[in-house]
């Protein structure tokens, strides 16, 4: 091989690193964000949570009066296994708190059967609050949802998956699922949502900066599915074979500058 096809031979390497930089860009998160060391974002709109048919709650009432917080406990209680003392609380799970039902209902101490889908655990929070201090001097009461809980589909045969939070973000819920392998479409996750009434599915593209700045998609819902989307076996194939000629192509230039090389 004679020196002058030597330019012919660097166009061709930098044509398979060009080719090899695209396919690298599909895999990575936000490759549209500005290249500088802080990047500042507007603040997250925290939008509360709202109570559905099938959420675990968990309530906590503390007052002056112990007798009276276990009796309305013992009420609020599944287990009835109470904690003596000033607080009591109705356990730190789903089965150990009160589950609402499909109507949307809860048996609750001097309120009966009671209606608390679509309201906030804090409009909750204050409802009992009004109620229980007719029984209770200096009350206290905490409302909490026992945990968000989400699905992730195209990971092996697929996972169902909780976190002890009010709320979470995609990036939160990808990172519980153990990441996404390159052979998922970063640009094509498809989230099912049926929530407060509404179902609807859209499409989030985790290579834009986009999703970013939209609260309503960046943030997860109690019980979101995830649908995560194969890439092209060809186009994957492809790229490892992209990475194959390189190598190649870069062996061949090393000994062809060997060569090259007056002794």
């Amino acid at each position: 091989m004679k020196l002058r096809n030597l330019p012919f031979v660097l166009i061709g390497c930098t044509l398979l690193i060009l080719q090899a930089c695209t396919s690298r860009k599909q895999l990575i998160y936000f490759n549209d964000l500005p290249d500088s060391t802080v990047i500042n974002l507007p603040p997250l709109v925290q939008e509360q949570r709202i109570i559905q048919p099938g959420d675990g709650l968990n309530i906590m009432v503390s007052g002056a009066n112990p007798e009276a917080v276990a009796q309305i406990m013992m009420g609020i209680s599944m287990t009835g296994n109470m904690q003596q003392g000033m607080g009591m609380m109705a356990g730190g799970a789903d089965e150990i708190g009160r589950i609402v039902d499909p109507e949307g209902m809860l048996d609750l101490p001097k309120l009966g059967r009671f209606k608390v889908v679509g309201m906030d655990n804090f409009q909750l929070r204050d409802t009992l609050t009004k109620v229980y201090s007719k029984y209770i001097k200096d009350i206290i009461v905490t409302v909490n949802f026992a945990r968000i809980r989400f699905s992730v589909l195209g990971i092996g045969r697929g996972t169902v998956l909780s976190l002890p939070n009010q709320r979470t973000t995609i990036l939160d819920a990808l990172a519980a699922a153990g990441n996404l392998p390159n052979t998922v479409k970063r640009y094509d996750i498809q989230v099912y949502r049926d929530y407060n009434g509404k179902r609807q599915i859209f499409k989030i593209d985790l290579r834009s900066k986009d999703i970013l700045y939209n609260s309503q998609q960046f943030q997860i819902r109690h019980n979101d599915v995830l649908i995560l989307q194969p890439r092209n076996i060809s186009f994957v194939s492809q790229e490892v074979g992209i990475f194959a000629s390189f190598f190649g192509v870069l062996v061949a230039l090393t000994t062809l500058l060997v060569t090259l090389i007056p002794r």
